[in-house]
C-alpha cells in the first residue's frame, strides 16, 4: 500500500502544481473564469484567483516532497470536493463554460461536462486515499528525523 500512497501523492501533488502555474502568472484570467462558474460573488473572484493558485502550489509540493502529506492531502481532497461541486453545478445549470482547471479559456480542453466531472471524482478519491492511508513513507519528514513534528506529552 505504501508504493501506492506514493503514487497516489506524486500524481495529485504534480496535478495541483501544473494547474497552479498558470492561474498564477495570470491571475486576471483565472478571475474571469471563477466568475463564469456564478458560485462566488464577484468581489470575492479576484481574492480568489489571487490565493487559490498559490494554496494549490504549496499542497502539491508538499505532496510530492512528502511534508506534512495529511495535511496537504486534506487540503487537496477539499479543494478538489468544491472544485468537483462547480463542475456539476455549472452542468447541471446548463452553463456554457470552459473549465479553467489547467489554463486559459483560449487553452480549455473543452465545455465543462460528464468528463470533467469523471475526471474530477477520480482525483478526489484518489486524493482521499493518501488521507486515509498515508503513514509518512518515503517522505523527508521519514528521511530527516529533526523535521518530525515532536510529541508532546499530555502532561508536559
Amino acid at each position: 500500500m505504501r508504493y501506492f500512497v506514493l503514487i497516489a501523492r506524486l500524481i495529485i501533488g504534480s496535478l495541483f502544481v501544473y494547474a497552479s502555474i498558470y492561474k498564477i502568472i495570470d491571475p486576471a484570467d483565472f478571475s474571469n473564469a471563477i466568475r463564469n462558474y456564478l458560485i462566488l460573488p464577484l468581489e470575492w473572484s479576484n481574492i480568489a484567483a489571487l490565493t487559490l493558485p498559490w494554496i494549490e502550489f504549496v499542497a502539491g509540493v508538499f505532496l510530492i516532497l512528502g511534508v506534512q502529506t495529511r495535511p496537504a492531502a486534506l487540503l487537496t481532497t477539499g479543494m478538489l470536493a468544491v472544485f468537483l461541486y462547480a463542475i456539476v453545478y455549472a452542468y447541471a445549470t446548463g452553463l456554457d463554460i470552459d473549465c479553467g482547471c489547467f489554463g486559459s479559456a483560449a487553452d480549455a480542453e473543452g465545455r465543462v461536462g460528464i468528463l470533467h466531472i469523471l475526471r474530477d471524482s477520480g482525483f478526489f478519491l484518489v486524493s482521499l486515499v493518501i488521507v486515509l492511508f498515508d503513514r509518512g513513507h518515503f517522505s523527508i519528514e521519514q528521511a530527516v528525523p529533526s523535521l518530525r513534528q515532536r510529541e508532546v506529552s499530555p502532561g508536559a
